[in-house]
């Protein structure tokens, strides 16, 4: 009840991480994502280690995969092993500490209502709110389900009018809201 009005703020930023995550196995490989997920986990192939101390999980992962389940509600990793009890791909639910922008973008209030919807139009709106969490335009048009041309037109109205600004982040470029598109969710 307490987390439902921001759940689709939080699944946008959990996607987003993922999404990071899976772009960083690509340019850096698996190390470069495991050994900086959290200090308590460690990966040193083909081992992965999760200290939590006197609950120390090991696993050596022989090629059935590994589940990466990045959460805001976990305070320490936790290793879910199929071999000692659980079905499944083993999974490693870790902890992810937003900044604080992203923070504050979370745990405003519920997503944009109809009025935003009529006034905007109900994909322009889904595109605002969509970078409530900072993303770029391919992210966009995932999560939403939409075209890049799309997403890019969105965007670049809703740039147009103030209620989005967008920086270049290294290879891409990254929309994020004004203070002016906060006010028009909020």
């Amino acid at each position: 009840t307490a987390v439902e009005p921001f759940w689709g703020q939080i699944q946008n930023y959990l996607q987003l991480v993922c999404e990071v995550g899976g772009r960083t196995i690509v340019s850096g490989g698996v190390g470069s994502v495991l050994n900086n997920l959290h200090p308590a986990i460690s990966w040193d192939a083909p081992v992965l280690r999760v200290n939590r101390g006197p609950h120390d999980r090991e696993i050596e992962l022989t090629g059935e995969g590994l589940v990466l389940a990045p959460s805001l509600f976990a305070a320490n990793p936790l290793m879910l092993n199929p071999r000692t009890g659980w079905q499944g791909t083993p999974t490693l639910v870790y902890n992810v500490t937003p900044d604080a922008d992203t923070a504050a973008a979370l745990w405003q209030g519920a997503e944009g209502g109809p009025a935003l919807s009529e006034l905007l139009g109900h994909t322009r709106a889904s595109v605002l709110e969509s970078v409530r969490v900072p993303s770029s335009t391919g992210d966009i048009s995932r999560r939403l389900h939409i075209s890049n041309p799309s997403a890019s037109k969105h965007v670049g109205v809703l740039r147009r009018s103030g209620l989005v600004t967008t920086e270049r982040k290294n290879n891409s470029v990254v929309h994020r809201l004004t203070l002016l598109g906060e006010a028009v969710l909020g």
